[in-house]
């Protein structure tokens, strides 16, 4: 039998730009893994809302013409065997 000790209250949240406060809609992550950089072990995380992350993605496509976007095959994919739902 199951008695419920403490109803659960579920929690919603909402993830903000951490520039400008509106709803987030990128993220953009940098992680200084163990390349023996000067910035090893530190890790840059940033929500961004629909304008900031096209000012950042412009700068980086500006720079380095390189970095494109790709789109992702099965977004609700495991990231183990890639099986979707």
């Amino acid at each position: 039998m199951k008695k419920i000790i403490k109803p659960a209250v579920r929690e919603e949240f909402q993830t903000l730009c951490d520039v400008t406060g509106k709803p987030a809609v990128a993220k953009l992550v940098m992680s200084f893994d163990y390349y023996g950089g000067v910035r090893d072990c530190e890790l840059l995380r940033v929500d961004l809302c629909e304008e900031i992350a096209a000012d950042v993605l412009n700068l980086l496509r500006s720079k380095y013409p390189q970095f494109q976007t790709e789109r992702e095959e099965n977004i609700m994919a495991c990231p183990l065997c890639r099986r979707g739902p």
